[in-house]
């Protein structure tokens, strides 16, 4: 990732903004003038984050100047001149500035900066991973799982956003009991649209949630389900681009629909009602289908998959089968269900796991995740378990951290007797 500083006209500016979030990069300083850039360079610690490798100016009287010259070469940034015609192009030689056209795209300016820019510098940190949890109709338990799987991450050293991208009934804020008059994540996918979502931004918006294991970063879902076009596909993806550079986990809630509307829909250019879903399975780099513990659940689960898998080409696929009880299926409910899925299905899922009503309660009447309040619960053990396969093997879990986890506080233990 580059870290970028820009002076350039407002419509540029946008256009360099929104090329630069598409090519992985990041727009750290927007400058009106030339003057305008070098006092901002000059107020920016040494320290920030992130650090400036260029600065990208029009090659025009009001943008570029010897005293923005000065001011690049005493810190040692890359300068680099956008020049689209002859004058512009003068101007460029005369100050002694490299120059590249717009219209070669930006990769003309990443290969201007990239030999200074990468130079004796560490590898960059890989991107961010999207696991987007979803599952079919129903009450098959996806909020739960999302929010104690978000835990259970942070818990393992990773920087996680949890994020409520469900347009029929997002309820994450309730069920951590975080105010939603003003959902975080509409707010970002209206900062994307601007061309204006930066890692700052989404600090800023986000509700910090603390858990034993870290601190979880929420973007709360919309309050009402009419609000539904505020998540437009585009919006969505571009959120979930530019939460790869603000943590290492994204876990994304989303509504059980999969319709596309364009197939009923005579107007190809109108708002999909179920596009946020959509948006988010074909970004994800993992996909956690949840699925129901009876006999409708597993055979909403067994229609619905093929259909999910087919919309997350790219993602790795695990089957959680959840709320497992012999009450609902018999005897060997875990043997039943793997054996079900295998004939009507052809998938064997990750794990089974329990309906504990005790654990999932205790959580709901707190508004805390289940390592907070159930450290010791059957369920909080395989939520664990699947944290742990999600995690990238570079990172391997402290064995320090694993047995934090499972000394539940003393404070909940009345909630689970």
């Amino acid at each position: 990732m580059i870290g970028i500083a820009v002076s350039a006209p407002l419509e540029r500016e946008d256009a360099i903004v929104r090329e630069a979030a598409r090519h992985g990069h990041r727009v750290a300083i927007r400058a009106a003038t030339a003057d305008d850039l070098v006092e901002r360079l000059a107020a920016r610690p040494a320290d920030a984050e992130p650090r400036i490798d260029l600065v990208l100016v029009v090659a025009d009287e009001r943008h570029a100047s010897r005293a923005l010259v000065a001011a690049c070469d005493e810190r040692g940034v890359r300068l680099v001149a956008l020049a689209d015609d002859a004058a512009e192009r003068a101007r460029a030689q005369t100050l002694g500035i490299d120059a590249v056209a717009w219209a070669d795209g930006f990769t003309a300016v990443e290969a201007a900066v990239r030999p200074s820019a990468d130079a004796g510098r560490e590898p960059a940190r890989s991107r961010g991973r999207v696991v987007a949890i979803w599952g079919p109709a129903g009450a098959p338990g996806r909020t739960t799982a999302a929010i104690a799987l978000a835990a259970e991450l942070a818990l393992l050293g990773r920087r996680t956003a949890l994020v409520d991208a469900d347009t029929t009934s997002a309820t994450i804020a309730p069920a951590l009991g975080l105010l939603d008059e003003s959902p975080g994540f509409a707010a970002a996918a209206r900062l994307a649209r601007a061309g204006s979502l930066t890692v700052d931004e989404l600090d800023r918006i986000c509700q910090l949630v603390p858990t034993m294991g870290g601190t979880l970063r929420v973007l709360t879902g919309i309050g009402r389900a009419s609000r539904w076009p505020e998540l437009g596909g585009e919006r969505v993806a571009e959120v979930l681009e530019r939460c790869r550079d603000w943590v290492d986990v994204t876990v994304v809630d989303v509504a059980a629909s999969l319709e596309r509307d364009e197939e009923i829909s005579s107007d190809l250019f109108a708002p999909r009602r179920h596009a946020a879903t959509l948006a988010v399975l074909a970004a994800a780099d993992e996909l956690v289908v949840v699925g129901g513990g009876d006999a409708v659940g597993v055979a909403r689960l067994v229609r619905s998959l093929p259909e999910a898998r087919e919309l997350a080409p790219q993602a790795r696929c695990r089957v959680i089968v959840n709320k497992v009880r012999a009450a609902a299926i018999g005897l060997a409910p875990e043997r039943a269900v793997h054996e079900t899925l295998r004939r009507l299905a052809q998938v064997t899922p990750e794990a089974c796991w329990p309906f504990d009503g005790r654990a999932a309660d205790a959580a709901l009447l707190e508004g805390r995740p289940l390592v907070d309040v159930a450290g010791r619960s059957r369920l909080r053990r395989r939520v664990q378990e699947l944290a742990v396969a999600l995690a990238p093997a570079e990172q391997p879990a402290s064995r320090a951290s694993l047995r934090a986890a499972e000394r539940p506080r003393r404070r909940w233990l009345p909630a689970l007797r």
